[in-house]
């Protein structure tokens, strides 16, 4: 199992992990339609001979965006550039969202998920690849309009789909902090969905039991994310818990903790190598 931190791939980002004592790097595709493949592309083969050089690994791809938004032959295409970069970088995996289109409801989007899905796993298992899907909602607490920016996102909803697209190169990259504050167990996420599960973020998070008594589930700064080990999240149950259910793939830091932004950025991901590299290395090599 390598332990990486999600980033775009620079030669700065690949001299940090190393200098830090991460294995590898989770590339950062870019978020929704604002995408990093064409620079990953342009600059594959010196990104591909520093991270040889510096003995790092790739464990995953993102491609954060919505398919919904987009037609069927564009979606397809998207995930096969992307398919291209993954493996040409030596990972398998990509990490995304469904999407979803906010004016229909979850039945009127199930079509829309198979339309473009059904495809997208087709090519994948062409290529190689698996897909990803992270459970994060979309802007779904606050004072705002509703947002959802994805469909997987709780287990009653990740058997629909893998039963509407029954190929196995979709699956989950599995987030507990996202599960957590929409009242799901984690662990039971992780035993019931095991075969399915095939990438790994790490993510802490912390509450504000007084707000939310105030301001309700729907309401806003009741939970942030904190980096691993600062939050209510048990890192030595949930990864014994990945281990005995036969989890195989890789672990990735996503950063997203306020209090460690800026020049403080790498002070957060010591921490979180501190808290998981114990744990990670009680997995089979």
């Amino acid at each position: 199992m390598k332990l990486a931190y999600l980033a775009p791939l620079t030669l700065q980002t690949i001299q940090t992990a190393k200098r830090l004592g991460y294995d590898g790097l989770e590339v950062s595709g870019g978020w929704m339609e604002n995408h990093l493949l064409g620079d990953l592309e342009q600059n594959l083969p010196f990104l591909r001979d520093a991270l040889v050089e510096h003995g790092l690994g790739v464990t995953a791809l993102t491609l954060y965006c919505n398919p919904m938004a987009m037609s069927v032959k564009e979606a397809v295409g998207h995930f096969e550039r992307a398919a291209h970069l993954a493996r040409a970088l030596g990972a398998e995996v990509i990490s995304t969202f469904t999407g979803r289109e906010n004016s229909l409801t979850v039945e009127e989007n199930l079509p829309l998920f198979v339309e473009r899905f059904g495809p997208i796993a087709q090519m994948a298992e062409d290529h190689g690849v698996r897909i990803a899907f992270e459970p994060w909602p979309g802007h779904v607490t606050g004072y705002g309009p509703y947002h959802w920016a994805n469909l997987a996102t709780t287990p009653a909803l990740w058997e629909r789909l893998f039963a509407a697209v029954p190929n196995a190169a979709l699956g989950l990259e599995y987030d507990a902090s996202h599960l957590i504050w929409q009242g799901i167990d984690p662990l039971q996420a992780i035993r019931e969905f095991a075969s399915r599960i095939y990438h790994v973020h790490a993510k802490d998070i912390v509450f504000d039991k007084a707000r939310l008594k105030r301001v309700g589930v729907h309401g806003e700064g009741w939970w942030r994310f904190v980096i691993p080990g600062l939050g209510v999240i048990h890192w030595p149950e949930l990864l014994d818990t990945l281990r005995e259910a036969g989890y195989r793939g890789h672990i990735a830091v996503e950063h997203e903790d306020q209090q460690y932004m800026g020049d403080r950025w790498n002070e957060g991901l010591l921490i979180a190598l501190k808290t998981l590299r114990p744990l990670v290395e009680a997995f089979p090599s």
